[in-house]
């Protein structure tokens, strides 16, 4: 104390001129609080003095001590840097830009050791980690409202900028922010803004926005720059609206994005923004649909454009979601496209599909209705890439989206197994399980199923496929047995899987069928889902079998007439689509051949008629079934009464019944009065002559 009341008393008032005579008070001083050099020595003199009476210091403050020039006293700046760094200076008002507005006082604990006596032991600070950004943007805040006051130009304040920035180069606002915008200009229209962001956001429930027109005028002094600024962030021409750091609001308010408030507050963001990290995929769809409805209706375009960004982001928030990023590389000039596969994702999670109306829910109407048309054009990306396939009558309440193999595998990756149909035994009849028997046909039907029963044979049907392929022609195989009942339709298809080796997956058609409006094409959708998923598990592909196929292939109807309608016609536009692009094997039987759609008949490649069997096949077929029989008998048997196949099956399981309730092995004689009481109708013996 008794060093700095002698330094001071030569220095006070002496205009540097007397500072030989305060050499060994300084010297001293210099040696007890272990200074660099006589200039701390001089500063830290008048700080401490003029703090003793309650003052901080400037620099103005300093050079009216001394009694000194402002020019002057700049020269002991480097000293008061080095003490402020050291720990014995500390500074008032760090958000101050200038220099020369910066108020010094001595450190708390450095001026009372001092005055009691104690040892002084100061702990030097790092600058950079006590000046952070948001010191940094009221720094820049302050600069800009000396330029409104018009104690500065606009010119001399992106100098000042450029300068504070220099400075402070290794914050990451700095740092990261230089990295996407070249210009200072629009650099220090972003600090200004993240100023107003930081002061108000712990006061606002919602996030802080600035006045557009005030924070343009503040920075810019002349109106032809304030209007081309204006005009640039209206267009979404400015650097910072290209870059998603900051939007228009309304057309009185700017506000930073998502994107510029985690670039303001780094790892700290969440302290201000809801948190939009997902754990998983599941996490992610749900997130993007609660934003969705959580997102006001959005109206104009610049608010649609603030929504997309804000989609955005959020996926940048989750790039590190394997499924985020691979749906981002699919469709990636498309933000509505890949929200449509997100919500798609999310109801396929619960077994259910998309409604194509609902895009609505982010899109103005009118793109909405160009989207849903795309779509149900199969123009839409979703629907080109295969990623996402449309079902439904309705064009736009009765369409409905959902993921196709290929969309499922980018959503579900390792995933994929938990969500794929499983076959029921029920549905799966392998070729094991068949039993095998001999049919009996004349003899053009039987060199066309002979025909085919070779195609499909493995080796054969590889042969097939691949020169179907290089012709780059379809490769699913569909075939259509139509005819009377009972002449072995389904029995063919039975045995021509047990004579290649397939199984056959079995559709049945009534489960297909429900009251609810809608279900029915997700139902049928689901039976091609699940035949492709069994092909992919199976060495050798399956035969899909529709029986009595002509309850769900039938004639079209007439649209207007009613929702059954609808959904019949809806039902008859999967089945097409899917045999277009069927790569299988997919039997068709029917017996009402007329009642086919004609659009069936182009995609059957196989298309064979069963007639009741000829003379010689129900010889045959009688003598096969009851081999008890002779020659003459069955040929009486077969001359009298035109029966078919089936027809025949059932007067041998009723002789079969009589003679275990009688004891008695049939004969011709009760042969024929049960055929003769076989149809409705009573004998239906086949007439000869005219």
């Amino acid at each position: 104390m008794q060093g700095i009341r002698d330094a001071a008393a030569v220095l006070k008032k002496g205009r540097l001129k007397e500072i030989n005579e305060a050499a060994s008070s300084l010297s001293f001083i210099r040696e007890k609080l272990g200074f660099e050099s006589e200039d701390e020595a001089m500063v830290f003199v008048a700080i401490f003095d003029r703090q003793c009476g309650n003052r901080k210091s400037d620099l103005e403050d300093i050079s009216d001590y001394f009694e000194c020039s402002s020019l002057d006293v700049m020269q002991y700046v480097p000293a008061i840097n080095n003490l402020v760094k050291k720990g014995y200076l500390t500074v008032e008002n760090r958000n101050e830009a200038l220099l020369t507005n910066k108020n010094f006082l001595v450190c708390p604990d450095i001026f009372y050791a001092i005055i009691e006596g104690r040892d002084v032991e100061p702990v030097e600070i790092t600058e950079n980690i006590e000046y952070d950004q948001f010191d940094f943007c009221e720094a820049v805040g302050k600069l800009v409202e000396d330029r409104s006051e018009y104690r500065i130009e606009t010119k001399k304040l992106f100098i000042c900028v450029q300068k504070l920035e220099d400075e402070y180069a290794k914050l990451p606002l700095v740092e990261n922010l230089k990295g996407v915008i070249n210009d200072v200009e629009d650099r220090t229209l972003f600090y200004e803004m993240c100023k107003d962001f930081a002061s108000a956001a712990n006061t606002s429930k919602r996030l802080p926005e600035s006045d557009f027109n005030d924070t343009v005028n503040d920075i810019y002094d002349r109106i032809k720059n304030r209007a081309a600024v204006k005009g640039a962030i209206v267009n979404s021409t400015h650097p910072l609206v290209k870059a998603e750091l900051i939007c228009l609001s309304r057309e009185d308010e700017i506000k930073l994005t998502r994107k510029g408030i985690v670039l303001l507050y780094g790892e700290n963001s969440n302290a201000v923004l809801p948190s939009n990290k997902a754990e998983n995929r599941y996490e992610f769809v749900n997130l993007v649909y609660n934003f969705i409805i959580d997102t006001p209706r959005r109206r104009g375009f610049k608010a649609q454009h603030e929504f997309y960004m804000n989609m955005n982001q959020i996926e940048e928030e989750n790039i590190g979601l394997s499924m985020v990023a691979k749906t981002r590389t699919h469709l990636s000039e498309d933000v509505k496209a890949r929200i449509i596969f997100y919500l798609t994702a999310r109801e396929m999670i619960d077994g259910d599909t998309y409604s194509i109306s609902d895009i609505s829910d982010f899109c103005e109407k009118r793109e909405s209705v160009q989207i849903m048309s795309s779509l149900k054009r199969g123009a839409h990306p979703l629907v080109k890439t295969g990623i996402v396939e449309v079902t439904g009558g309705g064009y736009y309440e009765g369409a409905q989206l959902q993921l196709t193999d290929k969309g499922k595998e980018i959503f579900l990756e390792e995933d994929l197994e938990l969500f794929e149909e499983k076959v029921d035994d029920k549905d799966l009849i392998k070729p094991e399980k068949i039993y095998e028997k001999q049919l009996f046909f004349e003899s053009s039907l039987e060199k066309q199923l002979s025909i085919l029963r070779e195609s499909l044979e493995e080796e054969n049907y590889q042969k097939l496929c691949k020169r179907l392929g290089e012709n780059k022609l379809p490769n699913g195989v569909s075939i259509l047995f139509y005819g009377k009942p009972g002449t072995g339709k389904t029995e063919t298809a039975l045995q021509i899987a047990k004579a290649t080796g397939r199984a056959i997956m079995h559709v049945d058609i009534s489960a297909t069928k429900t009251c609810w409006f809608g279900e029915s094409e997700k139902l049928i959708k689901a039976v091609f889902t699940k035949y492709r998923h069994l092909c992919k598990k199976s060495q050798i592909k399956p035969i899909l079998l529709f029986n009595e196929a002509d309850a769900v292939f039938s004639k079209r109807k007439d649209s207007t007439s009613s929702n059954v309608a609808q959904t019949e016609n809806a039902i008859q536009n999967i089945i097409l689509e899917e045999m277009e692009k069927l790569d299988g094997i997919l039997i068709a039987t029917t017996n009402l051949a007329d009642n086919l759609d004609h659009a069936f008949e182009r995609r059957f490649l196989f298309k064979i008629k069963y007639e009741n069997p000829s003379l010689e096949a129900k010889m045959n077929i009688w003598k096969d079934k009851l081999p008890l029989l002779k020659d003459d008998e069955a040929r009486k048997l077969a001359s009298e009464y035109d029966f078919s196949g089936g027809q025949i099956d059932n007067i041998v399981r009723k002789s079969l019944m009589e003679e275990v309730v009688k004891g008695k092995k049939p004969n011709l004689s009760s042969l024929m009065e049960m055929c003769d009481n076989e149809k409705i109708g009573g004998n239906e013996k086949t007439k000869i002559g005219f």
